[in-house]
């Protein structure tokens, strides 16, 4: 006798509840999605226990025909689907014809409809795989379905739900989910009676972003637009100063609908490469409007993953978009200054720990408010910090455009020869920052930090116009490395040479530095090749542009005025004009802030002028 037998209606329904009905999240998002497919404007969620004793979905949609509730909660019953034709372009939230007959195999579910233009309604209850007979039911136009008691019949999947307060914040955040998009729908959500959710129909996108989030999250956003043929393009992301510890404030939508994407994702935190430390996540809510015979949408039984037709091209318009935006943007981090009785803050941080290098600079500036005859002791700074330094700045070639010999200019002389300097366009403090007067306040810039923004933007230009200029050292530099490391240096060979500096072996424990580039002629090969060994150690996966990069930043970084060079007028004159035409400008290429800025009027409130 054969082994091989159908399996019942009933035991199909179980498997095909274990595929899409995870928790009770997952029948609030299946629920919802049918609200929204029967066209509702208003959506009202209600849950007790965390979804597990009940979750009611109420909506003002078009309702179900009473000829229809016994087939709605049967398996493979749409009315989204005509042919196979529809599953290339699925425009409906729902399709697949399951998640109604899931529900009702392990809990008990009812549905209460009003068709539109119809005096009379009608209900069903299925229990346990057994449905009731339909009976009448008045209300208004829309539908209300129930489902109690959840996994009552499969006590193996109920033992793996969590408390009743970690799955009503499941259900809250698949609330967030389908609302986000929404914004011409109405939203609410309760848990055991309290209101949690509540938003309006109409808003704009920020505003919807802001009822779920907070104003403090949407006030860090700056807005992304592109239209491209059958895509737009629509997102609202953070500037870098803004930026989380994970990836948790990150929400993407193709056509309205919440995935999880790996193409996005990437597209995204590539955007921000350079402008935020590696370790940090964007905020970030993308909207992606795009013909729906480009995207698969049935790749998952959730529905939570795409497959788009063109991925690359997905990637490149995200990443470009955004790219583009913060070019025009004023990323420059925001300084905010308690008195003396609080500690300091940025907005950034939000009152939370403060980073090293924010802290010095608020440090260096709270010292300088603090000043006794503060107007009296700024200008003797000021002279003092012009004074000629005993030993010049690194010398750079011509084409780093700071970091040369300074000349005479900005100095002529009267008739009685007295030297007479003209305005200085910076007060240098710590011989590590630079205070620099605003149109609407002040900007405090990190020296370091802004010179080294300011030479990985323009190695970086002069490699992608063509080869680069080498430098050919006359005596080559030898450094002393493990056999680990020696290795590593023959990998990315290829790399350090487009980058200009040209390596060769020189006995068993050392390698050769026979050129650097012209633009770096006094760079200290040694730091630098123990500086990139450092930086790719701690990179997961290194490809030949991971590495070309990371070649880019340690030259940069290494070439830079340190913290502690004075600088003489020039120079300060140089880093500032040369500042005015980097891309990016506002951090260095770890991420990192070059500057932070102060407005006059949260000045004048240091001063209790306010």
């Amino acid at each position: 006798m054969g082994t091989i037998k159908q399996l019942p209606v009933h035991l199909i329904n179980k498997i095909a509840a274990g595929e899409c009905i995870e928790r009770p999240a997952s029948v609030v998002k299946e629920l919802v999605e049918n609200a929204l497919d029967a066209g509702a404007s208003k959506i009202d969620v209600y849950i007790e226990q965390g979804g597990t004793k009940l979750i009611r979905v109420v909506d003002n949609g078009k309702g179900i025909a009473r000829e229809d509730l016994p087939l709605a909660v049967r398996q493979h019953a749409t009315s989204k689907l005509t042919d196979e034709n529809d599953l290339y372009a699925i425009n409906t939230m729902g399709f697949r014809g399951e998640a109604l007959a899931s529900i009702a195999a392990v809990a008990v579910l009812k549905i209460s409809s009003m068709p539109e233009g119809q005096s009379e309604g009608a209900s069903i209850e299925v229990r346990g795989g057994e449905v009731s007979p339909v009976v009448p039911y008045a209300a208004s136009s829309g539908t209300v379905v129930e489902v109690h008691n959840l996994f009552f019949n499969t006590p193996a999947r109920r033992k793996f739900l969590k408390t009743a307060n970690t799955e009503m914040n499941h259900c809250q955040e698949a609330i967030i989910r389908l609302a986000l998009p929404r914004e011409d729908i109405s939203f609410s959500f309760y848990h055991n009676n309290r209101k949690l959710i509540e938003v309006s129909a109409g808003e704009s996108k920020r505003q919807r972003i802001a009822d779920l989030f907070g104003i403090e999250i949407a006030d860090t956003l700056v807005q992304v637009f592109t239209q491209k043929e059958n895509i737009t393009f629509t997102a609202y992301v953070c500037k870098p100063e803004f930026a989380r510890p994970s990836n948790r404030w990150q929400y993407f939508f193709v056509n309205n609908r919440a995935i999880k994407d790996k193409v996005i994702s990437h597209a995204l935190k590539e955007a921000y490469r350079g402008l935020m430390p590696h370790d940090r996540q964007p905020i970030g809510f993308l909207f992606l409007d795009i013909d729906p015979s480009m995207v698969d949408v049935n790749v998952h039984p959730t529905k939570s993953e795409v497959r788009f037709a063109d991925s690359g091209y997905i990637h490149s318009l995200v990443l470009g978009a955004i790219r583009q935006r913060f070019l025009s943007s004023d990323l420059t981090a925001a300084l905010e200054i308690t008195d003396s009785k609080g500690p300091t803050n940025t907005k950034a941080d939000q009152g939370k720990e403060q980073t090293q290098h924010h802290q010095a600079v608020k440090e260096a500036l709270t010292d300088f408010f603090k000043t006794a005859n503060h107007s009296q002791q700024m200008k003797i700074d000021f002279r003092q910090a012009h004074k000629p330094t005993p030993a010049p700045m690194r010398s750079q070639s011509s084409e780093a455009n700071i970091g040369e010999k300074p000349t005479t200019q900005g100095i002529s002389e009267d008739k009685d020869t007295q030297p007479v300097r003209k305005q200085p366009k910076a007060l240098q403090i710590h011989n590590s920052y630079l205070v620099v007067e605003t149109e609407n306040g002040l900007m405090i810039i990190d020296q370091h930090a802004q010179h080294e923004r300011i030479l990985y933007h323009q190695l970086k230009k002069r490699i992608e116009a063509g080869p680069i200029a080498k430098q050919k050292l006359l005596i080559p530099e030898v450094v002393n490395l493990t056999s680990r490391q020696i290795a590593q240096i023959e990998q990315i060979r290829d790399q350090l040479d487009k980058a200009g500096v040209e390596t060769e072996p020189f006995g068993p424990h050392s390698i050769a530095i026979n050129s650097l580039p012209a633009m770096f002629r006094n760079l200290n090969a040694a730091e630098f090749i123990e500086d990139l060994l450092a930086r790719l150690e701690n990179v997961p996966q290194v490809d030949a542009e991971t590495v070309l990069e990371h070649i880019l930043q340690s030259l940069a970084c290494k070439s830079a005025v340190k913290a502690g060079d004075q600088l003489k007028p020039e120079e300060i004159e140089a880093l500032l004009e040369s500042r005015d035409s980097t891309d990016f400008t506002n951090s260095c290429p770890h991420g990192r802030p070059t500057a932070l800025k102060m407005t006059l009027s949260e000045l004048e409130k240091q001063f209790k002028r306010t």
